[in-house]
């Protein structure tokens, strides 16, 4: 008989979004909840994230008479999708399709405030079921709320202060000085801040809003959260997963776990050695957590014979790194016109404003077969002076990022490719090829610019196609690119139920797991904005609502 140092029903590992979702719903079914973070800081990746959820067919767009049902969200997933086994199942879709917005119906029900990004489209709009606006995010919030918690939250190493800011907010800031609707929202943005301020509050956007929420709503639970407790065992008996063992304070403890299990400690982005044994690149430039080692995978693979799938996939992403090894995500940056993305040949090899999560994938496949990491982000002195990159605005470019070679800088574009070590004549008949879908308003190599995913990126007074622009004055810049991602997205194989396949196609009771500890009923696709939180929120509320013995909804939605 096992001896145990402490008793739950419910352990969670890993304060993200999952892990909170799950620690908040096991508690306010009555069940007794140990959250264990190994960081001294909790929220995770999701802290670092955009902090968008992907949810079809959520209260909102009911409320905003945008129509879509469960149905169309299933036509599109089943399209955009591809099978890749159990991971992304149709009945794996059908779970998340039903119980993500029942997820977010339960965070309102305990507090949570929810807004919708009406203007955010899917990622491929254009396919049967596509829609614009399925993503929600949390109102700004009042960190100061949180009191002594608000220290101990995860935040970026850039330190960006803190504004009062929207999802729908971002795809006008870069065209502030372009359009007046742009300047008057960052105007609009700028003096909401300024008044949170003043009213003696600190206001949160993004993922700190939304792991801040989550935590505003912990607290007022009966869960108990443990920082600096590693896990470092899965304790097993009568044919299922019984407990956990942890560390703390320096000594391995053995705490039960009645009810079951919950791994929501995200995948293995920064565990150099474990991701050179499945993935192409290593995670250099990777925008994840710190803490994202594995732990939540590697353990379990060691006690017990679970199953894993997508192990070689990750949220890929073009990605920058600046001279201090700080990482940059640019989204906009590469979608707007006077702009294009070459490998070392001059060739472009993707549809620039397209998915990151596609255009990440583009660069490595490119790179099997011609050098493209790093690939190189061409841009024209208009897309300079017009637009903002990262936090620098429009015809300002920090001396700093050309004193350290972030940005190289050139009067032709023959100096450039030179510079850079591209091919000249690639580069030169690839910029003369571009130039001419520009002025046709027609991408024939890529199609960039034909969606609406495409367009929320690009610039309105750019004709005939808002993401194409010629490149033709200098001075021209480039700035290397590296696939980056936001974390990876293979791991434990689980059912409808979030519960963990064994490598027998059994269930492993008492074991479930959501987020990146898992491999992502998105398969190797990005749907649309929020489909990492969506997933690990909505598996996290399935884990717990079955682990209270509460219904899982799981309807007969046809086609």
């Amino acid at each position: 008989m096992t001896e145990w140092d402490e008793s739950f029903d419910v352990v969670v590992v890993g304060s993200g979004a999952g892990g909170f979702m799950g620690a908040i719903k096991a508690a306010t079914a009555g069940l007794t909840v140990l959250l264990i973070e190994k960081a001294d800081v909790w929220g995770g990746t999701s802290a670092l994230s955009g902090g968008g959820v992907w949810v079809p067919n959520n209260p909102l767009m009911e409320r905003d008479g945008d129509p879509d049902s469960p149905e169309e969200a299933l036509t599109y997933m089943e399209e955009v999708v591809e099978d890749v086994g159990p991971a992304s199942s149709r009945i794996r879709k059908i779970a998340y399709i039903a119980n993500a917005r029942r997820m977010m119906e339960f965070a309102m029900s305990q507090g949570f405030q929810w807004e919708r990004a009406r203007y955010y489209p899917d990622y491929y709009p254009d396919r049967p079921g596509g829609k614009i606006g399925r993503i929600v995010e949390g109102m700004i919030f009042d960190g100061k709320t949180l009191g002594e918690w608000r220290s101990s939250q995860r935040r970026s190493s850039q330190g960006a202060p803190a504004m009062a800011f929207k999802t729908d907010d971002v795809y006008l800031l870069p065209l502030a000085t372009r359009t007046p609707k742009a300047a008057l929202r960052l105007a609009t943005i700028l003096a909401r801040t300024a008044w949170w301020k003043l009213t003696g509050r600190e206001p949160m956007a993004i993922g700190q809003n939304l792991t801040a929420q989550l935590m505003s709503i912990f607290l007022k639970t009966t869960a108990e959260l443990r920082l600096s407790t590693p896990l470092v065992g899965l304790v097993s008996g009568g044919g299922r997963v019984t407990g956990v063992v942890v560390r703390e304070n320096g000594r391995d403890k053995r705490i039960e776990a009645k009810h079951g299990v919950l791994l929501a400690a995200g995948g293995f982005a920064h565990n150099e050695a474990f991701r050179s044994e499945h993935q192409p690149v290593d995670g250099t430039w990777s925008l994840s957590s710190p803490d994202d080692e594995g732990d939540g995978i590697i353990i379990p693979m060691a006690d017990l014979p679970v199953a894993t799938a997508l192990m070689d996939e990750a949220w890929w992403g073009p990605s920058t790194q600046n001279a201090e090894g700080e990482m940059g995500f640019p989204v906009w940056e590469r979608s707007l016109p006077h702009s294009i993305i070459v490998d070392q040949t001059g060739a472009r090899f993707c549809n620039e404003s397209e998915s990151y999560v596609d255009a990440g994938r583009r660069q490595l496949d490119r790179n099997e077969t011609v050098s493209a990491i790093p690939a190189w982000l061409i841009l024209e002195n208009r897309h300079r002076k017009r637009y903002m990159f990262g936090s620098a605005p429009g015809g300002r470019t920090p001396q700093r990022w050309l004193d350290t070679g972030f940005f190289i800088k050139s009067e032709s574009l023959s100096d450039l490719a030179e510079a850079c070590g591209i091919d000249k004549a690639g580069l030169l008949a690839t910029v003369e090829r571009f130039n001419g879908f520009a002025d046709r308003g027609v991408d024939e190599d890529f199609g960039r610019g034909r969606t609406a995913y495409d367009n929320y990126y690009g610039d309105p007074r750019v004709k005939p196609n808002p993401n194409l622009g010629r490149l033709e004055q200098g001075p021209f810049y480039a700035v290397k690119i590296f696939p980056g991602d936001l974390g990876t997205k293979g791991g434990l194989l689980t059912d409808e139920y979030a519960r963990a396949i064994d490598t027998g196609g059994k269930v492993i009771e008492g074991l479930y797991a959501t987020g990146n500890n898992t491999a992502s009923v998105m398969g190797r696709t990005y749907p649309g904005p929020g489909a990492t939180l969506g997933p690990s929120l909505t598996f996290g509320f399935i884990a717990a609502s079955h682990m209270a013995g509460e219904d899982v909804d799981l309807p007969n939605i046809g086609v």
